[in-house]
């Protein structure tokens, strides 16, 4: 019997290519759906990381809004105002990145989420007025004059107690599918961990 003097190595080649062409064949006779990809947004889409890119985006505002400065113990009134006023720059920085974020996110896997959005946007907007005219009032005040700076320090502090917040988690409350996702979310986590401090 003649032995092949094909080389081991091409013999190789042409069983493997032999196999693969099979394993295409089959695959193609299987008729095997090539799996659809998940939608980047809209019905289908992950809610998780669509309830995560919402607390997000309101995550923005809640983080410096719960880092007021102590100005309880201090006598140094022009100290003082820097202070209230840095605050208040970083709240206002804080809500307009939020805005823009809200503004990025996608359709919701439900439609009840598109909503939730454009609530948590109109109170964003909201704020970003509210804290712009607060931090507005204390930049303007005379420092040097004890009784007008307390007087405004006060004004500005009232309005402030009346601020609401957005609260896109409640508004997911009769949609099970995006409060589960809320509930998953990290960002959320945070969000509601913060919410008993923000700013009333």
């Amino acid at each position: 019997m003649a032995r092949s003097t094909r080389p081991r190595s091409a013999l190789i080649a042409v069983l493997v290519t032999a196999v693969l062409a099979t394993a295409g064949c089959t695959s193609t006779l299987a008729g095997a759906p090539t799996p659809a990809p998940v939608p980047a947004e809209g019905p289908g889409s992950d809610p998780v990381a669509w309830a995560g890119q919402v607390c997000g985006a309101v995550l923005s505002y809640a983080v410096p809004a719960t880092s007021a400065p102590d100005f309880a113990a201090s006598d140094d009134l022009p100290a003082v105002q820097r202070a209230f006023s840095g605050y208040l720059g970083d709240v206002v920085t804080g809500v307009q990145q939020g805005r823009a974020q809200l503004a990025e996110i996608g359709r919701a896997p439900d439609p009840a989420g598109d909503e939730a959005v454009r609530e948590a946007a109109t109170d964003m907007a909201s704020l970003e007025e509210d804290f712009s005219g607060a931090k507005n009032a204390v930049d303007t005040v005379d420092a040097t004059d004890p009784q007008a700076f307390m007087s405004t320090l006060a004004r500005v502090e009232s309005t402030l107690a009346r601020v609401t917040p957005p609260n896109p988690i409640a508004e997911l409350d009769g949609v099970p599918l995006l409060q589960r996702a809320a509930g998953r979310a990290e960002p959320c986590r945070e969000l509601t961990s913060l919410a008993a401090s923000l700013p009333r």
